[in-house]
């Protein structure tokens, strides 16, 4: 049974992100950005972005090349194939579930912990997996322990990084994984093309350790232990004022989920084997480059001025995708979408969490990330069923008008509310 929220402490919450909003820009604009990058990029902090950059590395350098791997491994379908990456990421949909409440109970370092093992444990066992259903259930088990750990490792960061830094904290936090979105298919279409998918296996148990021995230098971390609320009271796991805003991410998400899924053999299809690793170099680098602009942006004028550019841009992206049959517009489309889809992404978290009070962080950031991902995760199942009536290009210039849509979305669920 689901209970109620008690009303009275959803009051005394509420109240409490607004005042933060009316002061965040006031003291940005009273600080240098050379000190909020002193302030921010500290011990624990640096920990903990290394650990997240290493692991979604891992991740990226799996999920990339599964469905390909599937395809020809066990002979099913496209969309069948882009099901096992799809389960990954409901994997980490229902890890990151199950980590708010913990966080609040247990604290972020044990979660990270928890996580890092059940990934490690997952990869080590990947070998193992030599039917479709076994498959299933690693990815499953892997994409749990990314959840898991993703969860902590975003609280942690919305902990250690003071408030009123939190667009350009979270921004610098976020371009780890937008770096890691160009190692992992480099590394991951590169060692399975050259050595094999054993040796793509192996690289990411090295990779799953090595988080693990970073992890022995995250201490002394802030307080995150709370009064542990209800198991079976739904406000213990999300925040019902981050679900509207949420919704966009459903929207936007799916177009993110079927070009992680799909890129490799929509470059295939076309020649451009060889310029798909570099559409994610290109996406990381344009990301890398925007993302403290745009945090900073957040940070002293308010979501809109991001959010709204961001999906126009996606929206084109997804387009310019569609008609790529050559390199240079391939890696244009990956451009346009470092710059789109990485920053939504970024300021999408900040937004999440400027909703809520500080000791909601953890169920915000989960309910942010459980749309991320449930968008990503079904995108490849339900619109690879596009590809052999439509094509390649015929999905990505539907999921272009599902952007340009959300566009719309956003002004209904979010875009009046004041900065």
């Amino acid at each position: 049974m689901i209970e109620v929220a008690n009303a009275t402490f959803l009051k005394d919450e509420a109240s409490m992100p607004k005042k933060c909003c009316h002061t965040r820009a006031t003291q940005q604009n009273s600080a240098s950005f050379g000190e909020a990058l002193a302030t921010i990029c500290r011990g624990n902090f640096m920990v903990v972005t290394c650990i997240n950059l290493l692991l979604m590395t891992d991740y990226y350098l799996i999920f990339v090349t599964g469905t390909a791997h599937v395809q020809k491994t066990f002979d099913v379908s496209l969309s069948m194939a882009g099901l096992s990456s799809g389960i990954m990421v409901i994997g980490c949909l229902v890890g990151r579930f199950a980590t708010g409440n913990q966080i609040s109970a247990i604290g972020g370092k044990p979660c990270l912990l928890a996580g890092l093992l059940l990934f490690a444990t997952s990869i080590g066992c990947l070998e193992l997996a030599h039917s479709l259903p076994l498959l299933f259930i690693q990815r499953f088990v892997a994409g749990f322990g990314i959840g898991v750990a993703g969860t902590a490792t975003g609280a942690i960061v919305a902990y250690v990084v003071p408030v009123r830094f939190h667009g350009l904290g979270i921004g610098i936090f976020s371009m780890s994984a937008a770096l890691a979105l160009a190692l992992g298919p480099f590394l991951g279409i590169s060692l399975s093309a050259s050595y094999g998918y054993r040796a793509l296996v192996l690289a990411s148990g090295i990779i799953s350790l090595l988080c693990l021995i970073i992890f022995v230098f995250l201490r002394n971390l802030p307080p995150m232990r709370l009064r542990l609320r209800p198991v079976f009271s739904l406000y213990s796991y999300i925040d019902p004022r981050v679900v509207r805003f949420s919704l966009v991410t459903l929207v936007v998400c799916p177009g993110y989920g079927c070009i992680q899924a799909f890129l490799p053999s929509f470059a295939a299809e076309h020649g451009l084997t060889g310029a798909a690793s570099i559409f994610f170099l290109c996406y990381a680098g344009a990301a890398l480059l925007t993302r403290p602009k745009t945090g900073r942006l957040f940070d002293t004028h308010g979501e809109h001025v991001v959010m709204y550019p961001a999906l126009l841009v996606m929206a084109l992206a997804l387009f310019v995708l569609s008609q790529a049959h050559s390199t240079p517009m391939l890696l244009c489309a990956g451009l346009l979408l470092g710059v789109s889809f990485a920053n939504f992404q970024s300021v999408g978290q900040a937004v999440s969490l400027s909703l809520v009070s500080r000791s909601r962080y953890a169920q915000a950031t989960t309910t942010f990330y459980i749309f991320f991902d449930l968008g990503i995760g079904l995108g490849p199942y339900v619109f690879g069923h596009l590809i052999p009536l439509a094509g390649y290009g015929g999905m990505f210039q539907t999921l272009s008008l599902m952007v340009l849509g959300s566009m719309v979305l956003y002004r209904l669920v979010h875009g009046g509310r004041t900065q």
